[in-house]
């Protein structure tokens, strides 16, 4: 996996699209949520529009980008996936969030005639821009198979297993993989 060019200020590390699902990468937006070392990937706001254009999505072209939007979605996304990647349920409120902002996300997409086929309206603003990311959300949610959703226990990034034996245990062996082998064996070498 290939890191995405956004800027990382005075961040040291790179960003991969690694969770297997729209909504699990831009959930991992934040790098080491909740730790001294968090960092947020999507400003500044032409890191969002590059992220955006990564995941294969649209962004609105207007220069004043309203980042609050994502920041709030993402906050609500991770209020409903993280618990359940960690085995348990999300509380009642924020499944009902996103239920209100699934519906509304549905307003985005219309059949096209020449194809039959669904496409997304180009997006206006940041909050019509999120519409993909909330349906896939609300399609791992409803019929997604939670025991494949896990957690890295090194940076705490969600992803979709989707390994065959349904084992892998890191975002990225390459990165928090390896980091973690070596934190183990030195503790091993130490003993």
């Amino acid at each position: 996996m290939e890191p995405i060019e956004l800027d990382p200020g005075e961040y040291r590390g790179t960003y991969k699209l690694v969770g297997g699902r729209l909504c699990l990468d831009f959930v991992n937006t934040i790098s080491w949520p909740g730790t001294e070392q968090e960092h947020d990937w999507l400003t500044p706001p032409e890191n969002a529009r590059r992220w955006f254009a990564a995941a294969g999505l649209p962004f609105p072209r207007s220069k004043d980008t309203d980042l609050q939007a994502l920041y709030e979605s993402r906050r609500m996304l991770t209020s409903v996936l993280a618990p359940l990647a960690h085995t348990g349920r999300p509380k009642n409120a924020a499944v009902a969030d996103l239920s209100k902002a699934v519906a509304k996300a549905y307003e985005g997409r219309v059949i096209d005639p020449a194809t039959l086929a669904w496409i997304w309206l180009p997006p206006h603003s940041a909050t019509e821009a999120l519409n993909p990311i909330l349906l896939d959300a609300a399609e791992l949610v409803t019929a997604g198979n939670h025991d494949r959703l896990r957690f890295c226990p090194s940076c705490h990034w969600l992803f979709d297993d989707q390994t065959r034996n349904g084992h892998r245990r890191w975002c990225d062996m390459a990165d928090c993989g390896s980091r973690d082998k070596a934190r183990r064996y030195y503790h091993r070498s130490k003993s």
